[in-house]
């Protein structure tokens, strides 16, 4: 809004001064030619030319302003159009080819979910401003692709000045150093259509887009400009053309607020309407020149421990329209992964499927169901059998909630053209949430780490406060190990220090 007003200034600034030197030129031979001011109504005028008096130095110098001064006008109305308008899709730009890798091939990393609580947002506070990088920096290890993609619950500066500031718990309306934190990891986009999406309202969410944009983050499933663009997100990457296309299908009691403009700028779509939703934008993706295609969709709500039979039934719709890769989010805990075969046209492909992978940064727990856990008098036995089994998968939840992956896989242009998966690898993520990480502001500090780096130390690592943590964490990558290895071999767990694979037990790590 202040770089609208100065531009406005401005421009009223520029014309003011054409119009005196309009003055000038055009009146320069007024008063000669009639001394009295005006006249007697009766005499007859002279027909005079525009140019009769005008003095042509003057004026050509006036002339030269003007132009200057209206492509200098449209140049900061372009400008200033572009903050508020769906320009904010940023594509990955071709970047100059390292010597030992050739063109065609790239390397995609995702992470899941950011939504940190109040209490983390306190401990990220110190000296009047927020800093999360103590938190998220170990991810850069792991965060690392040449397209980097992650999920956001919540918005970013929803009301400008960093105000009324909240976590996930408290408003979800995260301070600005949340962006530019993302920024600096190399995320290139963050998937934020989900039900907290419009936690602020509408004018929270475009904010939001807007705040991340400035940190060169794009934005997929939401937009703030032209709603047919909405899911037809391109991005070029070392040669090779990826579209992006991101839903939501669990819809937020804020959704039913919106105008019809306003809701086609949001992927909300119905569980029954995802898969012919999907399929009609990965055909334009396709059509539009996507070579490599990857769906995100928050299908899942807090507290879905499992893959349902909707989110397995529509992953394989959605793979046999053309997907490369689905995301999933929502249930804040990570999920199988599985690769799905398929036939494209008369080529044989495979999908990736991940359907969650957990809450990356962030410390939420399944609160429980309050009209069972509320339940009071006498009780039968379906009723305490109810509230036992809410009571396991809170304490289920505090155990597996701080656990999450990060994928990277390898995709490049085979001989024939076409674009696949190579090799795929994932990193086990801890959420430590009393690490001895106190410089600062606090001894509670969050930090999300590779596990791997830490799980095989014959003594605790000074970054854990206490055992405990330490063995929350080992237990969190025999979890993450398990999942993965379900994945019929394909996802490989890789050393953060060497090219190779890592040993690892999931014996006790079943979930």
């Amino acid at each position: 809004m202040k770089i609208i007003k100065a531009v406005l200034s401005a421009v009223l600034g520029f014309f003011a001064k054409i119009a005196v030197s309009f003055n000038r030129i055009f009146n320069k031979d007024d008063v000669s030619s009639n001394p009295a001011g005006r006249g007697t109504g009766n005499e007859a005028r002279p027909r005079r030319r525009l140019v009769d008096g005008v003095d042509a130095d003057r004026f050509t110098r006036l002339c030269v302003i003007m132009v200057i001064g209206i492509v200098s006008v449209i140049g900061a109305v372009l400008i200033a159009a572009s903050v508020r308008s769906g320009s904010h899709e940023i594509p990955v730009e071709d970047q100059e080819e390292p010597e030992n890798r050739p063109s065609g091939t790239f390397t995609l990393s995702i992470g899941g979910n950011v939504m940190p609580t109040q209490d983390m947002l306190d401990c990220a506070f110190s000296d009047g401003k927020y800093n999360f990088r103590n938190g998220m920096s170990e991810l850069s290890e792991v965060l690392a692709g040449d397209l980097t993609i992650a999920g956001l619950c919540g918005q970013v500066n929803a009301y400008g000045e960093n105000q009324q500031i909240g976590g996930l718990d408290a408003g979800r309306n995260y301070p600005s150093a949340l962006a530019a934190t993302l920024s600096e990891m190399g995320v290139n986009y963050i998937f934020g259509a989900n039900q907290h999406a419009l936690a602020n309202g509408y004018d929270g969410m475009c904010a939001t887009i807007s705040n991340l944009h400035v940190k060169s983050v794009g934005v997929i499933g939401m937009t703030d400009g032209d709603p047919s663009k909405l899911n037809t997100k391109i991005a070029k990457v070392n040669g090779i053309n990826v579209g992006l296309a991101g839903y939501n299908c669990i819809e937020g009691p804020d959704y039913g607020k919106l105008t019809d403009e306003q809701k086609a700028r949001i992927a909300n779509v119905g569980k029954d309407t995802l898969t012919d939703r999907a399929a009609t934008d990965i055909t334009k993706l396709r059509r539009s020149g996507a070579e490599f295609i990857v769906v995100c969709v928050n299908w899942g709500g807090l507290g879905s421990f499992t893959e349902t039979d909707f989110i397995r039934n529509a992953a394989r719709e959605i793979a046999k329209s053309g997907a490369d890769v689905i995301v999933g989010y929502g249930p804040c805990v990570t999920l199988s992964a599985e690769v799905i075969q398929y036939t494209l046209g008369e080529t044989d492909r495979e999908c990736f499927v991940f359907y969650s992978l957990g809450c990356m940064y962030g410390n939420n727990v399944y609160p429980g169901q309050s009209k069972i856990l509320g339940l009071t008098g006498k009780l039968t036995d379906e009723q305490k059998k109810a509230i036992e089994s809410e009571k396991k998968l809170i304490a289920k939840s505090k155990q597996i909630m701080p656990r999450s992956m990060i994928v990277n896989l390898s995709v490049a242009r085979n001989g024939d053209g076409l674009v696949l998966v190579e090799q795929a690898s994932y990193n086990p993520i801890y959420v430590i949430r009393n690490s001895a990480h106190g410089d600062e502001n606090s001894h509670l500090k969050y930090l999300s780490v590779p596990c791997a780096k830490y799980v095989a130390a014959e003594v605790r690592p000074e970054i854990f406060a206490g055992d405990k943590e330490w063995e929350n964490c080992k237990a969190a990558f025999k979890g993450i190990c398990a999942i993965a290895d379900k994945s019929g071999g394909r996802l490989v767990l890789r050393d953060l220090n060497s090219t190779g694979e890592v040993e690892s037990d999931t014996s006790d790590g079943k979930i």
